[in-house]
């Protein structure tokens, strides 16, 4: 009996110094996973403060791996650009194995469109697609690179890069997204085809006209629409982009109220030239 109490004692003191030593570890887990949590909830001010505490006292790489990238993460969601630099760029130097490496050169792309660094934008997403075409960020990345040729006033790739998205990645979170930027491209098309109707006799302008009524009906259809599933869209690895893309649907209502004026401006204007040259229908 005294043997068996023995060996019972020797395994408890055993387990104690076991469970002891991965206590740290366990510890750090937490704050990691209270991070991403923070960040998930949109709080990504005290999801900095909680990876910044587990690089503290980080025991394992796989720990200060995970603290480097969501930093990185949570600083572009502060638009915090230069910090988030910073701290992408150490993660992908230091820790080519590690789980979000792919994630984070995706990542990468998308930091270079928020600096505005377009054409470096374009690029890094090319390499992105072709070194992970089977990542499931291909789509995103398809897109951010329709976003900065936008950027850039080149309508004609970037209407078919979003196409891209639309076609070949259907069940994507960004389809909806890529649909809107073709509807305010194929809008700034209009404009120039409304402008070029101003040279037409009046009798076209009128066939013209029709047509192009027709097609704007349509499209502010569409614009309807996709906000209301964006709306249904949200998913919690890209809350924090519902955020920004709702921000950005209201800049681009913005643009479009000040299109639909211009609009209105040419018409009148066209209407005074046809007085002026004695071909007012009325």
């Amino acid at each position: 009996m005294k043997k068996i109490a023995r060996s019972e004692m020797v395994f408890t003191v055993f387990l104690a110094g076991l469970l002891a030593s991965a206590s740290p570890v366990a510890a750090q887990n937490a704050i990691i996973q209270s991070g991403i949590d923070a960040f998930r909830s949109s709080d990504y001010t005290s999801a900095i403060l909680n990876f910044r505490e587990a690089l503290l006292d980080a025991s394992d790489t796989d720990t200060e791996a995970t603290a480097y990238f969501w930093l990185a993460k949570s600083a572009m969601a502060l638009e915090r650009l230069n910090e988030a630099e910073r701290n992408l760029e150490y993660y992908i130097r230091s820790f080519p194995e590690h789980q979000f490496f792919v994630e984070a050169q995706y990542q990468r792309g998308r930091l270079l469109f928020l600096q505005e660094d377009y054409q470096a934008a374009i690029q890094a997403l090319a390499s992105f697609v072709d070194a992970y075409p089977d990542s499931p960020f291909v789509a995103n990345a398809f897109y951010w690179s329709g976003e900065s040729l936008f950027k850039l006033g080149r309508l004609d790739e970037a209407r078919e890069v979003f196409e891209t998205v639309i076609r070949d990645y259907p069940s994507s979170f960004r389809v909806e997204a890529a649909r809107y930027r073709v509807a305010i491209i194929d809008l700034s098309f209009r404009e120039r085809e409304l402008l070029n109707m101003l040279q037409w006799s009046h009798e076209e302008y009128l066939q013209a006209l029709d047509e192009f009524e027709r097609r704007e009906q349509a499209y502010r259809d569409a614009i309807a629409s996709y906000q209301q599933r964006l709306q249904n869209a949200a998913t919690e690895d890209f809350r924090e982009e519902i955020v920004r893309l709702s921000t950005q649907v209201r800049t681009l209502q913005e643009t479009v109220r000040s299109r639909d004026a211009e609009i209105r401006r040419l018409e009148e204007q066209l209407e005074s030239l046809q007085r002026s040259t004695g071909n007012d229908p009325n």
